[in-house]
């Protein structure tokens, strides 16, 4: 068995939480730091399912992406979702760690590792956070330019398909692409702070409202999912903790994209 604060400190120096946002709320957010860890639990979102295979599983530690806790709690009772998720979590022995945000700006971390299954050089960062020890600065999304031109339903097809993913929307602004902004998970809000030469940008929860004002820009938007960008994270901290402590055992999320199209 390996020992719970070694491994904790483990994940807080790989993604240290002064990397994350300041809305954000990660690191160790449940349970005993002392004790014995046996086998480990790697999500997406600590949703009920993940709870209830993590028990079914008999893991005593969940290793999310989002973070567990968010919003403010003003009870924990089995009367509301969240707090029947805290409770089993408890009565289970079950320990909560989530890297949000700083693991999206570490250096090898979600851009990095998206840059890599694109194929893409990462050629800057959206939102710079820190700069790594290779003086290369990291944060936030990145930038990139294609080798030749693309159409917008070119660009859709490869990043569905490189991705892995079941669909994906998109939305032309009518331009050959050349230059792309790519951010994974949510990336509305750095929409209206988009360089003008950017001529696609790829990321997940836009609205209706944000495609039309877009297009009318000339700007073409590839709705690849919020979960569509960042399911990576699983295999990847599966494989990162594999090698650095065989003796833990892991059991993997399956890859389970939560919303359905017809």
């Amino acid at each position: 068995m390996m020992d719970r604060e070694q491994f904790i400190r483990f994940l807080e120096n790989f993604a240290p939480k002064n990397l994350a946002e300041d809305w954000d709320n990660v690191g160790f957010l449940l349970g005993k730091r002392e004790g014995e860890l046996k086998r480990v639990y790697i999500c997406l979102d600590v949703d009920a399912y993940s709870v209830d295979t993590a028990i079914e599983e008999g893991c005593d530690f969940i290793l999310s992406h989002h973070p567990f806790i968010f919003k403010g709690m003003k009870s924990v009772t089995g009367e509301n979702v969240s707090g029947k998720k805290v409770i089993s979590l408890i009565e289970n022995r079950i320990s909560v760690f989530s890297m949000h945000t700083n693991f999206d700006s570490v250096e090898k971390g979600m851009a990095d590792l998206l840059a890599e299954i694109l194929g893409w050089k990462k050629e800057g960062v959206m939102e710079e956070v820190c700069v790594s020890s290779s003086g290369k600065a990291e944060g936030i999304g990145f930038f990139t330019h294609l080798e030749k031109e693309w159409s917008c339903k070119e660009l859709a097809e490869y990043v569905k398909e490189k991705c892995k993913l079941p669909y994906i929307e998109y939305f032309d602004g009518g331009r050959k692409i050349r230059k792309l902004a790519v951010c994974p998970g949510s990336g509305r809000s750095f929409l209206s702070t988009l360089p003008l030469d950017v001529d696609a940008y790829i990321s997940g929860d836009f609205g209706h409202h944000d495609a039309i004002d877009s297009m009318e820009k000339g700007l073409s938007l590839i709705n690849a999912g919020h979960y569509g960008l960042e399911h990576f994270f699983v295999p990847y901290m599966q494989s990162l903790i594999c090698r650095q402590f065989p003796e833990i055992e892991i059991v993997q999320e399956k890859t389970r994209f939560p919303g359905k199209m017809l």
